[in-house]
């Protein structure tokens, strides 16, 4: 079993804005493996706290939450990639939130010019022993270019879509760098990337937001492996601040922070149905949690009867929050 560590421990503070708002954490050499990239920044902000504790927000509400944590990772990175060639690359659904065109064009040369900007639509199916994600196809519509390539990308678990991505996208062009940040990322899934990147001796950094996640092997919902990342895990490395904080937001359980991405920003009804769900099956007490953060009512008639609808075993679990709500 792995021992938990903390940021604190094995990182050093490396740079912050201006205001102050959001701090960089630097970490060399992480257990001395040589599949864990050598370098390995950390981000830590308000808003990527907020973002990782809030998993009932949705829809609009956490599509801002994540634009705010790519202008923060740009603000932190911006002059040390302002002078190179760069190209960012999307893949989508679960990266368009996290474009950093915006964030890029307010400063020299990207006031004038935009970055190059790839994108890629995969297609992800589990394998025959349903214990990992393999991609059958792609879809690319861009340029493979510069000597940075930039890949935003809102979550990472298994890592597959990337790797998939470098693996093909190499074969065209050989940058020098590629840049990985991401909002909710594991050190499983940039394993798995950066044997891409070693095979071809391009220098990989990834830039976590707030927490290096050890995905679950297993997920909460059936039929999901390496999809679920909780900061509870032993081997997800943060500060012990938002640990403490993680650990009592999320009752001790090991409750993936963000849940699907897509569904959360494209169809917030499902997605609370879904987090239900798996509030149910980690036995969390509904009465314990703070219901007025949510950006779905959950409370109401209206979704009691959604509940009814996708799983009747719902209602009797979270029946307090009819018989105490004034709705």
């Amino acid at each position: 079993m792995i021992k938990r560590v903390f940021l604190e421990d094995i990182g050093k503070p490396f740079s912050i804005t201006p205001i102050g708002q959001a701090r960089t954490w630097e970490v060399k050499n992480l257990r001395n493996d040589p599949a864990i990239p050598p370098l390995i920044y950390v981000v830590e902000s308000e808003m990527g706290e907020s973002f990782l504790l809030g998993r009932g927000i949705s829809g609009r509400q956490k599509f801002n939450r994540i634009r705010y944590i790519a202008s923060s990772f740009v603000e932190l990175f911006f002059e040390q990639l302002s002078k190179k060639a760069c190209a960012q690359y999307l893949i989508l659904r679960g990266a368009y939130p996290f474009d950093l065109q915006q964030a890029f064009g307010h400063a020299p040369p990207y006031d004038r010019i935009l970055l190059p900007t790839g994108f890629i639509k995969l297609q992800r199916v589990l394998d025959q022993e349903k214990k990992d994600w393999k991609i059958q196809g792609q879809n690319f519509i861009g340029t493979h270019q510069g000597e940075v390539w930039l890949i935003p990308d809102t979550a990472i678990a298994s890592g597959s879509t990337i790797a998939f991505f470098l693996r093909n996208g190499f074969a065209h062009h050989l940058p020098q760098k590629v840049y990985i940040f991401t909002a909710c990322g594991s050190l499983e899934g940039i394993q798995r990337i950066y044997q891409e990147c070693r095979e071809k001796g391009v220098e990989l950094i990834p830039v976590f937001s707030q927490c290096i996640f050890e995905v679950s092997r297993e997920g909460n919902l059936p039929g999901l492996p390496l999809t679920d990342l909780p900061v509870t895990n032993p081997g997800s490395i943060t500060t012990r601040k938002l640990f403490e904080k993680a650990f009592r937001r999320y009752q001790g359980t090991r409750m993936c922070c963000v849940g699907d991405i897509g569904e959360s920003l494209d169809d917030p009804i499902q997605y609370s149905l879904h987090t239900l769900r798996e509030m149910q099956v980690l036995g969390m007490d509904p009465k314990k949690e703070d219901w007025d953060q949510w950006t779905v009512d959950v409370r109401s008639k209206e979704f009691q009867k959604k509940i009814s609808d996708f799983n009747p075993t719902l209602l009797e679990y979270f029946k307090a929050l009819w018989t105490t709500s004034p709705k």
